[in-house]
């Protein structure tokens, strides 16, 4: 019988993971110009100019809000073609695409010229609100948008999708997100990855494992949620090794956007008797994330393994 760890900080791995990817991309499109799954020359570095407090993404990563100077700088970005999407609140969505050189600084500015519709307002305000953890309101704002958008709204059912998951509706979570693949011609990454966020979190892990791997299928390995998700799901049936891989593979994709993901790997590293590369993952979480509610604790922690390495 394989012995793991008994590791005291495994008590705040459920408190972290109520947070997990609560930020996703919502959107059918952004899934559509992907790096590839495994990075090799992430050396590029893009400056994105625009009014504050815009939110930006790249693919399917959301890199942050504009700050008050004007100006985002996002390094680690692989060379090649790349879209930039952007989202202001009262604006319609703009995307942009990009070509990166190895190794260069670029830079894009972009605008907004025209108002978003009341779908939109309603779907940007449902965003709003779920990134709150008000989930009700969220769902009443999500079923309004989608109501204004008759021909389909798939970003808005995915979104609607991880309210209802939130809100242990999951009978009604897996109908959205099913409606929002259906909506976008069946390849949505996004959405099978939601499906299987829901099935993992009834505790139907074959089923969420094989909605993980539709969902990279499409993705063609570039998901780090996906991958967070299966590796969670392995880790549920006892696969270890196969749950770091995977967690590497997100950590490698996220680019720093996910802080929680190093957490997960430390976790996972850390239960295997990985004792150094363990704390290398949980300093990099405390460096991304110096003041979440789990840093005092995770300090302690550190303190206890750096001495049995010693």
């Amino acid at each position: 019988m394989k012995l793991y760890r008994k590791s005291p900080i495994l008590s705040l791995v459920s408190a972290l993971l109520i947070g997990l990817f609560a930020v996703s991309p919502t959107s059918a499109q952004s899934q559509t110009s992907t790096p590839s799954a495994n990075p090799t020359s992430a050396n590029s570095i893009l400056i994105v100019k625009a009014p504050s407090e815009t939110i930006i993404w790249i693919g399917s990563l959301r890199y942050g809000v504009i700050p008050e100077t004007g100006e985002l700088t996002i390094k680690n970005l692989i060379a090649g073609a790349h879209t930039v999407r952007a989202r202001l609140k009262g604006k319609r969505e703009i995307r942009r695409k990009i070509s990166l050189e190895s190794g260069a600084e670029s830079s894009v500015e972009l605008d907004f010229p025209t108002p978003a519709t009341k779908a939109e307002l309603s779907f940007q305000i449902a965003e709003e609100l779920r990134e709150k953890g008000a989930h009700a309101e969220a769902i009443k704002e999500y079923l309004a948008a989608i109501k204004l958008n008759p021909k389909g709204f798939p970003a808005a059912r995915i979104g609607l999708a991880r309210s209802l998951m939130a809100n242990e509706q999951y009978g009604r979570a897996l109908t959205e997100a099913r409606l929002a693949a259906r909506e976008n011609g069946g390849v949505f990454p996004e959405a099978y990855t939601v499906i299987a966020n829901t099935k993992r979190t009834q505790g139907l892990y074959d089923d969420a494992i094989l909605n993980y791997i539709k969902a990279l299928d499409q993705a063609r390995g570039f998901s780090p949620e996906a991958h967070t998700g299966i590796a969670l799901a392995y880790q549920d049936r006892g696969l270890s090794e196969d749950a770091i891989k995977h967690l590497r593979l997100a950590v490698t994709q996220a680019n720093d956007t996910e802080p929680i993901v190093y957490f997960l790997l430390g976790s996972a590293l850390e239960r295997e008797f990985l004792t150094k590369e363990a704390i290398d993952a949980y300093e990099k979480y405390l460096e991304l994330d110096p003041k979440s509610n789990q840093a005092a604790s995770l300090r302690s922690v550190l303190k206890q393994l750096r001495r049995e390495i010693r």
